[in-house]
């Protein structure tokens, strides 16, 4: 006679769950709190300074100006 009852493996679903709650808690602390909000600019600040380091080494390796003369002007034009 054939088990009707299968075992299921719910460890993605788990962990999916898990996810979830610590990107809502992160989310939650970056927005809700006055710490999170400067924690949250800072966080911009880097990725921010990051993209206009890859953007500066994109066009410097595509054009042949130098990195600094090219991050110069995206200070300039990215505020």
């Amino acid at each position: 006679m054939k088990t009707l009852f299968k075992e299921k493996n719910n460890t993605t679903l788990v962990l999916a769950i898990a996810g979830g709650t610590v990107a809502a808690g992160t989310l939650a602390y970056l927005y809700l709190t006055e710490s999170g909000a400067s924690a949250r600019a800072g966080i911009f600040h880097k990725i921010k300074n990051e993209a206009k380091n890859l953007a500066a080494g994109i066009i410097s390796n595509k054009t042949g100006i130098h990195k600094q003369a090219v991050k110069r002007v995206a200070d300039h034009v990215v505020k």
